[in-house]
């Protein structure tokens, strides 16, 4: 209901939750619309939105922004492509984006420059055409009570739990285990230059013939054929191979926004684009 609301206010402009015009901007009222940066907002009035606001509130509303643009893509909270830490999420919107961080240390609180640091916080990072506005160093911001439990229970359960809320959804849970088969079954968007470099999955496709067994050219080109003439994708076709098996590779696509996480420690592999490969796995039986 309060999604179905955001929606319809931000297509006319409008805030769905002070009323007022994305665009407005009053100090006296501080409301997570600022983050879309209207005339007046600067870096030191962040600190009073997230007095008000908590961090799971204010990363909800700029997944909803991101995915009235792109549905997923723009929203990268992909662990594998972070440093490790509890929070590590990415989102961008036209020309703003914006990161947040909370690593165990902040949940805990540490020392630091001020008592904010001591107390459980996190921190955030936002850019506008590609420049820094508010850093990361910035601010050490309040963690809600309700907060720090979501994050003490992620810290116990490491990799086992996410948020679902309607319209929130980014990378981690298109590419989750549980949504391969959908992912690589799903209808093609299309096959222009600028539709695959905004791509929000790579699909990448093994074929194995069994022993004794051959697959000919013919047989590829017919079901690459039917593929684009159903409108889906090659690579559920190739699922109707008989004698062979067929592996298909996901992976983020060139669309997804590049996470921005904050220093710690350095993973291996393309620097490009360091996620771990999700692999499917379509076995067909022998005869059919």
């Amino acid at each position: 209901m309060q999604h179905q609301q955001f929606k319809d206010a931000f297509s006319a402009d409008q805030c769905s939750f002070c009323g007022q015009p994305l665009n407005s901007f009053d100090v006296a009222n501080p409301c997570r619309h600022w983050l879309l940066k209207p005339e007046g907002f600067r870096k030191e009035h962040f600190e009073l939105l997230a007095k008000k606001h908590s961090w799971g509130v204010l990363e909800n509303y700029l997944r909803w922004i991101a995915n009235e643009e792109a549905f997923a893509r723009n929203i990268n909270d992909l662990a594998d492509e972070g440093t490790g830490k509890l929070i590590e999420s990415t989102i961008k919107y036209k020309n703003l984006a914006w990161s947040f961080s909370c690593g165990a240390n902040d949940l805990s609180g540490h020392e630091g420059s001020g008592e904010h640091s001591k107390q459980p916080h996190y921190h955030f990072q936002m850019y506008v055409d590609g420049k820094p506005f508010i850093r990361y160093n910035d601010f050490h911001l309040p963690l809600s009570e309700e907060d720090v439990g979501f994050l003490e229970f992620m810290k116990a359960n490491p990799g086992k739990v996410q948020k679902r809320v309607a319209g929130r959804a980014g990378m981690s849970e298109l590419l989750d285990e549980s949504m391969l088969e959908k992912v690589v079954t799903m209808g093609r968007s299309g096959t222009s230059d600028q539709e695959a470099e905004n791509a929000p999955i790579q699909l990448d496709t093994l074929v194995f013939a069994e022993p004794g067994k051959s697959i000919s050219g013919e047989e590829l080109y017919n079901l690459f054929q039917a593929a684009n003439a159903e409108g889906v994708t090659a690579s559920s076709k190739l699922r109707e191979l008989k004698h062979a098996s067929v592996q298909t590779i996901v992976s983020p696509g060139p669309g997804v926004v590049r996470q921005a996480p904050r220093s710690g420690r350095k993973r291996r592999g393309d620097p490009q684009r360091r996620t771990q490969d999700r692999v499917w796995r379509e076995r067909q039986k022998r005869g059919q």
